[in-house]
């Protein structure tokens, strides 16, 4: 009974922080989107093959937004630097303290592939850094009602307070494109090691994850995106 107690009480005080910090997200990505360039956006869009030839984005759901949006402020170098880490860097006078460390912590997100090893339904997920060989617990309403064990996921992921969470864009998929996704990125990294780091390399690439994923035909679900 005491254990049980302990870890209701550990779910609900992490539950209340994820909350929080979500909502002090969204009001940031607000303002940051009013900072991205038309060539950033350009870009990001010809990254994911949203942008035809005649200069024009196509998108074939809503969600596929999120995934533009995501990557025009994380990935992209523009003028020196990226949308995230520029803005952190022109606004910290006026930032709150809260508004600067979510700010940090999403300059130093780490994008991965992650192994489903448990499910805690209604809280969140128990996963395996394919790349990294850690463990980590994502906290993580909507997908801890979605994904199944042993099913990867794609997708940036945020530290800030102790808890850990996603940017708000992941690209599931079942466990058999798990060799696939993976080898592809040794592979890449092998060829790409004396010019960029790995994480360098894994903000660069990343958009393969979301081509496999549409071409896979696997529908994906926002319902708890920032």
């Amino acid at each position: 009974m005491i254990m049980e107690s302990f870890f209701n009480f550990r779910q609900s005080s992490q539950l209340q922080r994820y909350k929080k910090w979500r909502e002090i997200g969204k009001r940031l990505n607000h303002q940051i989107m009013k900072q991205i360039s038309k060539d950033v956006i350009f870009q990001a869009a010809d990254d994911f093959r949203f942008l035809k030839k005649s200069n024009s984005l196509r998108f074939d759901s809503e969600s596929e937004t999120h995934f533009l949006m995501d990557r025009a402020i994380h990935d992209i170098p523009m003028d020196g630097g990226r949308i995230i880490e520029r803005y952190l860097d022109q606004n910290k006078k006026i930032l709150t303290g809260d508004e600067q460390k979510l700010l940090d912590a999403l300059a130093d997100a780490i994008y991965s592939l992650f192994i489903v090893q448990r499910v805690e339904a209604g809280y969140g997920l128990h996963l395996m850094d394919v790349f990294l060989d850690k463990e980590i617990f994502l906290v993580d309403i909507n997908l801890s009602r979605t994904v199944l064990e042993g099913h990867v996921l794609a997708t940036r992921m945020v530290s800030v307070d102790g808890i850990t969470f996603t940017t708000g864009c992941v690209c599931p998929f079942p466990p058999e494109y798990l060799a696939r996704l993976k080898d592809n990125f040794v592979r890449l990294f092998e060829k790409k090691k004396h010019q960029m780091t790995w994480a360098e390399m894994m903000r660069k690439y990343n958009p393969y994850f979301f081509i496999i994923m549409k071409q896979a035909g696997i529908e994906i679900d926002f319902g708890d995106a920032v």
